[in-house]
């Protein structure tokens, strides 16, 4: 098979700075690699819930180092060139149910439902909330997600600490 061989980079004696060559060779390609969570996200304003599925628009991006957060679709695109699987932890909380209402943390890949990561049934008169995590292979430039929640009541999130939907997106492999 005719070809051209990659050239291999030379370290010659006593040229150049050594370890600035060796962290973009090797560090900075590799960072993504060392920096597990690439984004993190809560809902900490309120938003209001209708009965069915309702895509939440994150309010308070806590990380996202590859800048791949949309405000303005509400989503996370895996950055070019960090294709690879992802672990997506989602947290879905809705105020004020009824014993016979439900709650869905439910992800969404490309605009189509993706995994519904868990499910729990409403207290009366009391936020239920419910988490879950899923597995998605995403592909660099190309693969946007969403968190929704499905409430079977037409209510709103919670603004209380530690009862705001939250999306956390964490690499895990290539």
């Amino acid at each position: 098979m005719a070809g051209t061989d990659p050239v291999a980079p030379a370290f010659i004696a006593g040229s150049g700075p050594l370890p600035a060559t060796m962290n973009s060779l090797i560090q900075a390609p590799f960072t993504f690699l060392t920096s597990k969570v690439v984004f993190r996200a809560q809902l900490q304003g309120g938003q209001s819930l209708s009965s069915g599925f309702n895509h939440l628009a994150y309010d308070t991006i806590l990380e996202d180092p590859y800048s791949g957060w949309s405000s303005g679709t509400n989503t996370w695109t895996c950055p070019t060139g960090c294709s690879g699987w992802f672990d997506v932890c989602m947290t879905a909380f809705a105020g004020n149910q009824s014993a016979s209402s439900q709650v869905q943390a439910v992800l969404y890949l490309n605009g189509s439902i993706y995994s519904q990561t868990s499910a729990v049934w409403g207290v009366s008169g009391h936020a239920a909330g419910t988490c879950g995590s899923v597995p998605v292979a995403l592909y660099g430039g190309q693969d946007a997600i969403g968190g929704w929640i499905y409430s079977s009541t037409a209510v709103g999130t919670p603004t209380v600490t530690g009862e705001w939907p939250e999306i956390s997106v964490e690499w895990c492999s290539l």
